[in-house]
């Protein structure tokens, strides 16, 4: 098993055209998540790694492989982790 991530407290998120914003706790860092990052940060659940949110995301990315969808996903909730977006539960 892998990291488990959740959506960190006292994130301010708005949802424009299907595109998630998110402002850190400081209002400093902002981040336009596209529609995959969005359909990731959707799929945190704080129960679920990156190889179970690339799984439950494999049917819209028919020509991704699920290698390559998980390791994307674990890149990417790794960076979000960076600036303090999201945290691990374990």
């Amino acid at each position: 098993m892998f990291m488990i991530f959740r959506r960190a407290d006292n994130i301010g998120m708005q949802v424009v055209d299907e595109r998630v914003f998110l402002l850190d706790e400081a209002g400093t860092e902002m981040i336009v998540l596209n529609h995959v990052g969005t359909m990731v940060w959707d799929a945190l659940d704080g129960a679920s790694d990156a190889s179970a949110i690339a799984a439950s995301l494999a049917a819209s990315f028919e020509d991704v492989s699920l290698a390559e969808l998980e390791s994307d996903v674990r890149y990417f909730l790794d960076e979000l982790a960076s600036v303090a977006l999201v945290v691990a539960v374990k």
